[in-house]
């Protein structure tokens, strides 16, 4: 018996031995920072990174450090929805003229109005506020606008806690122009475990599918993401200033947009009051998922994949101006 062990051995080590040359290599390890970008540029369609935005987050099989494993057999199957090559036509963006789109806006701002209870409507001077300190994030992220789109703006303030919808142009074109938005809660200093929401531009880019909501309690009896069918938008893994402790000490959070328990939590939004994610209104929600507001890039990828579509609101009617940007900004900080 032994003996018939040994040389079965023997024999799976030289089939082994013959057949490694032939075999095709499947994993490879790569510096995540330095060759991203060539990985898209090679899998999808090489124009512009904004307009063709990539779908990588369920091709990689591990990340541990700065090493990143990709399998590129499997990496080829979930590409096979598309086609039979790696390169994805996805359709354009819709482009807007500047007078129709401040038209669009002046509708949104009148739907906003009539559909979302408490909604802002704010001064010129305080538009003005909103859109320079806007663009003083875009314009510090280095990210270029290229079609008339909104952006969703947050300030985390704790004297503010509110958001607005801003009509942004390309640099150095049309006049931005904002229009109204609603309260908000954002990330709460001096509780522990409660981060400080960060500062920045953040993309709903289809790297990342959102979810919605299955309305379930936890042990207080909280609906931590709202009612059943609420959108949660993800911005992915993001830095941010742990609130209980001092010396600005960071960590990483899952930055989202999302409804919160309507009952205990809703009311207490224009207050610092979440984990570090960006809490909005039942109705907000609705709102912002129903027209699209920053589902362009969702849009656009669910002409030819089932699951961005299936995220998406069934009965949706989207903005043309709709846009892909989640600015948080902070009117409380001196400007540098």
């Amino acid at each position: 018996m032994k003996l018939y062990r040994l040389r079965v051995c023997i024999l799976l080590c030289s089939l082994i031995f013959i057949m490694q040359p032939f075999a095709k290599t499947s994993l490879s390890s790569f510096n995540v920072t330095d060759q991203l970008n060539s990985l898209r540029r090679h899998y999808y369609c090489p124009i512009d990174d904004r307009d063709f935005s990539p779908i990588i987050y369920d091709c990689f099989s591990s990340l541990t450090g700065n090493q990143c494993h990709i399998d590129y057999t499997q990496f080829e199957i979930n590409f096979s929805i598309f086609g039979n090559n790696h390169f994805v036509t996805l359709p354009p963006l819709p482009v807007l003229a500047p007078e129709k789109a401040y038209l669009e806006a002046r509708r949104l701002q009148r739907l906003l109005s009539k559909n979302v209870p408490r909604a802002r409507i704010y001064s010129n001077k305080q538009n003005m506020e909103w859109i320079r300190l806007a663009k003083k994030e875009v314009e510090k992220s280095g990210i270029l606008l290229k079609r008339a789109q909104i952006l969703v703006v947050v300030d985390r303030n704790p004297k503010v806690q509110a958001l607005c919808f801003v009509l942004a142009f390309p640099q150095g074109t049309d006049q931005w122009m904002a229009f109204g938005g609603g309260h908000v809660s954002t990330g709460k200093k001096g509780r522990k475990l409660y981060y400080v929401t960060p500062t920045g531009v953040f993309m709903n880019t289809t790297e990342r599918l959102g979810y919605r909501a299955l309305g379930t309690k936890n042990k207080l009896g909280i609906r931590g993401n709202g009612t059943k069918g609420m959108r949660v938008w993800d911005f992915g893994w993001q830095w941010a200033e742990k609130g209980w402790l001092p010396n600005h000490v960071k960590g990483q959070i899952r930055l989202e947009m999302h409804a919160t328990d309507p009952v205990y939590l809703e009311p207490r939004l224009g207050n610092s009051a979440s984990e570090g994610c960006v809490r909005i209104s039942a109705h907000m929600n609705r709102f912002i998922d129903h027209y699209g507001i920053i589902d362009v890039l969702y849009e656009q990828a669910a002409k030819q994949n089932k699951r961005f579509e299936a995220i998406l609101s069934r009965n949706r009617q989207v903005t043309p101006i709709a846009g892909d940007l989640l600015v948080v900004v902070d009117s409380s900080e001196k400007i540098k």
